[in-house]
């Protein structure tokens, strides 16, 4: 049965040279943040601006920022107070191994946490172990930027592409500097409530830690005194109770929505009282609108540093060069290879194969879905036709592969017929289409290593290596959520992260449902007709490959 191996292509020189550039430039980046500081806050966004010299903002979600609405977290900062910090939600995204999985799977995760924070009416705090007790060299998962690093090493730094750990581990990390899940994203301020974790003088990460994962987590609160003397109710949790709570309360239906909700969501008048009249039996859409609402507030915001380096990265792939990086229109697909197949996904090809005539299990063609079976969701029926059903017009189409297979999927592309040049094919007659890739030369595709475990032949990593991997993977995640047309499928976390994320609120939907709303309590009779089940949300173009048809709910 073929399988495959994997590697790829040399790194582009163009970002190698400038990943260069910003370690033997940091010392001036340093004095000059330190100099700005007097004249711009720190978190500021022209300082950020500045010192990234590139506009970081496009780069800094997985959507297009104008669907953001930044009013929110504008207002949110404004009202910050520790005297509405009574009531608090603390999810630990470190214990049980949580940190070592994907970002897929991380971050669906932490989107769980914010929708059950939200709904318990509490805020939503991460808390991450201190540098110290982290399992990670450089404090995170996510690896370490140049910008983790004090001063000092930014004169006679260690050699960070040493294999081993001892050079990133002798690298002192700033001590205020985000660790763990907290390197990666940048949890806003309208879920924290811009409150600090409670009860610092009496309850230390450990003590938190180990409440966490207790099976009655969810459903025992306690209560905490500041230094103050103000109480303080906390529910603390990791992913483990974390999941089997929500898990169980969507399968009794139990999640009622509200106002109050929304609300906590950043929902306006209207949306929140679309939101409260919403079945709790209906749990897809309820959960389809409240993700709308997230997705609108901007929950899913990268770290600075985060941003600049995929923007840098981004910008030196031959796609961007292709499309532009001003609005750019490209279709993309995901193919999710490799371990993903061995366990969970293996049915799913198994089914596949069954439907093509081939029942040995044992004895199938190949072991995965072929890369042809992703191109069949583009149809022939979209390109206009004469009477007689021929094509008369084809579609151009730029298309992002992302895969953990790039040297399989690549000689697929080879093997297609009506092949035009090296990158591109004419689809079905209709459809011509131009390959891209990652052009990174890891052969690791995992946050891991080459596999969630780790590397399988016992290859050392540092936290150098692993950032890179990190910005690699979520280059791919930014390039797939603002894709056109998106090919993916249900079986893999990113694939049900890259389906929540294209999640929209339909404005006009709500807008139409207000108005009858406000014509019915005021005009009695002579009130719109709507759709006996209105849909308030809408998904951009996504289309699914293979395996189940029928999204998961968020988080899961």
């Amino acid at each position: 049965m073929p399988s495959s191996n994997q590697a790829r292509s040399p790194i582009p020189k163009a970002y190698a040279a400038t990943l260069l550039l910003g370690v033997a430039m940091s010392p001036f980046i340093i004095n000059l943040q330190g100099s700005l500081s007097s004249f711009y806050p720190s978190s500021s966004f022209f300082l950020r601006r500045s010192l990234s010299f590139n506009d970081i903002e496009n780069y800094s979600t997985l959507q297009d920022v104008n669907d953001i609405d930044k009013s929110i977290e504008r207002k949110a900062k404004a009202k910050a107070s520790d005297n509405k910090c009574n009531n608090m939600f603390l999810f630990l995204p470190d214990p049980q191994h949580f940190s070592s999985h994907g970002h897929g799977s991380q971050i669906n995760t932490y989107i769980m946490s914010v929708l059950v924070g939200t709904y318990l009416n509490r805020n939503v705090l991460l808390v991450e172990p201190p540098n110290q007790v982290s399992q990670f060299a450089g404090g995170s998962q996510f690896g370490c930027p140049v910008d983790a690093f004090e001063e000092i090493h930014m004169t006679s730094p260690s050699d960070p592409s040493s294999s081993s750990t001892a050079a990133s581990d002798s690298w002192q990390i700033k001590p205020d500097f985000p660790g763990g899940f907290s390197r990666l994203i940048d949890h806003q301020t309208w879920l924290s409530g811009g409150c600090p974790i409670p009860c610092a003088d009496t309850f230390s990460y450990n003590d938190w830690a180990r409440m966490s994962v207790k099976d009655t987590a969810m459903s025992a609160p306690i209560t905490c005194r500041e230094s103050d003397g103000r109480a303080v109710n906390v529910l603390v949790t990791a992913g483990g109770p974390l999941r089997q709570y929500f898990r169980r309360k969507t399968k009794e239906s139990h999640f009622i929505s509200s106002e109050r909700w929304a609300t906590k969501l950043g929902a306006t008048v209207a949306e929140a009282k679309i939101f409260s009249s919403m079945s709790s039996t209906n749990t897809f859409a309820l959960f389809d609108y409240a993700v709308g609402l997230m997705v609108k507030a901007g929950f899913l915001r990268l770290q600075p540093w985060i941003a600049r380096d995929v923007e840098m990265f981004i910008k030196s792939f031959d796609l961007f060069q292709k499309v532009g990086t001003k609005n750019p229109v490209y279709d993309a697909i995901h193919v999710r290879r490799g371990d993903k197949l061995i366990m969970e996904a293996k049915q799913e090809v198994v089914k596949y194969w069954a439907a093509h005539g081939h029942s040995d299990m044992n004895n199938l063609p190949t072991n995965y879905v072929p890369f042809a079976h992703y191109l069949s969701q583009f149809r022939k029926q979209e390109c206009p036709m004469n009477d007689l059903g021929e094509v008369t017009e084809t579609i151009k189409r730029v298309v992002y592969v992302a895969t953990d297979d790039p040297i399989v999927v690549k000689e697929e592309i080879a093997n297609l017929p009506n092949r035009i040049d090296e990158r591109t094919v004419f689809w079905d007659d209709c459809h011509e289409l131009s390959f891209y890739f990652n052009p990174t030369d890891e052969s690791a595709f995992h946050l891991n290593g080459d596999g969630e475990t780790g590397f399988s032949d016992g290859t050392e990593d540092n936290c150098f290596k692993r950032y890179h991997r990190n910005i690699a993977s979520v280059a791919d995640m930014v390039i797939l959520a603002k894709s056109r047309t998106f090919i993916g499928e249900f079986n893999s976390n990113w694939g049900r992260l890259i389906r929540t994320m294209r999640v929209r609120l339909d404005p006009y939907s709500i807008q139409y449902d207000f108005l009858n709303r406000d014509i019915e309590k005021n005009i009695v009779g002579d009130v719109l007709p709507l759709p006996e089940q209105p849909k308030f949300t809408k998904t951009l173009d996504m289309r699914v490959a293979w395996g189940p048809t029928t999204a998961r709910l968020p988080g899961t």
